[in-house]
């Protein structure tokens, strides 16, 4: 009775540990962003110079004074919202997730206005995004084709990969034995039939 009572609160302790981590990943806050810092391939830049060569961003929150790391899937999405400017007129929410030790920062997740309206994520994967949306890209058909063409270049390496191991376990040498006769059958390695 006692070892199920332990189990039992062991399990009930471990669940809570668990659920509490999930929902503050997903915990909207009051966010007013001030002061972006734009990371380039070879400059920093206080103001949005489009997504060409862009890493990431760097944006400071008002109400708690911490620094966020915002991705340039986000970065795109902000800009669509406030159309261009980086400016908003009230606070919105967003989510984060967990400091990152090694430099003190947040990874900005999720954003939407207090009114509900998501500003979207404008990720070069997404299949649904709108016209208006497409603006947010220096070049999106050229990013696409590349996103697509590397999605299918890695799909074939996995394929390749996947086929090597197969076939690195398949014997080279075979026997057979049929109505003609017997005999050893080569199989030479990476031959498709």
């Amino acid at each position: 009775m006692h070892k199920v009572t332990y189990v039992l609160l062991l399990s009930l302790m471990l669940a809570s540990c668990v659920s509490a981590v999930d929902t503050s990943l997903d915990e909207y806050t009051d966010f007013m962003p001030e002061n972006f810092v734009f990371e380039y391939n070879d400059h920093n830049s206080t103001t949005y110079e489009g997504d060409s060569g862009l890493r990431v961003a760097y944006v400071n929150n008002a109400f708690d004074n911490n620094s966020y790391f915002v991705p340039t899937e986000y970065v795109r999405g902000i800009a669509y919202a406030t159309k261009g400017t980086f400016k908003f007129s009230e606070p919105i929410l967003f989510c984060h997730g967990p400091l990152r030790e090694w430099d003190g920062m947040y990874v900005a997740t999720k954003f939407k206005f207090k009114n509900g309206t998501v500003i979207p994520y404008l990720g070069i994967e997404k299949n649904d995004l709108t016209n208006e949306q497409k603006k947010y890209f220096d070049d999106y058909k050229t990013q696409r084709s590349e996103y697509l063409m590397q999605e299918q270049e890695d799909a074939v390496e996995d394929l390749y990969d996947y086929e090597t191991v197969r076939d690195s376990h398949r014997p080279r040498f075979s026997y057979y034995y049929g109505s003609g006769g017997s005999g050893v059958i080569y199989t030479p390695r990476n031959t498709y039939w």
